[in-house]
């Protein structure tokens, strides 16, 4: 079996409470297995950006697991998330945080 990068099981985010509560993620489980490129698609609004932000550690679960490695993020405090993130994690934000006057080698 191939090793997991990051393993989710019966991820779930819900934002808000009582009738106004959205579910982002409603169990989602899934393998990135390590030394692969995983794509992860789907229409505006269907949860993409709230999984890899759970994935990487930027947000907390309201149930379910996270493993990075062989860490269990939805057990670490801020200071291990925030070690987790700067030690293990890259990110690839969009436009909006890249520097225009940079080419992409620099």
């Amino acid at each position: 079996m191939t090793q997991a990068a990051v393993r989710t099981t019966d991820l779930v985010k819900v934002y808000g409470r009582g009738p106004a509560a959205v579910r982002a993620l409603d169990g989602v489980s899934m393998t990135v297995p390590t030394g692969r490129f995983t794509a992860i698609m789907g229409a505006s609004g269907s949860g993409k950006s709230t999984l890899m932000h759970l994935m990487a550690g930027l947000d907390t679960a309201t149930s379910g697991s996270v493993l990075l490695g062989g860490t269990e993020l939805t057990r670490c405090s801020d200071a291990e998330l925030t070690a987790v993130r700067r030690d293990r994690v890259g990110f690839v934000f969009q436009a909006f945080n890249l520097l225009p006057q940079l080419t992409a080698e620099q």
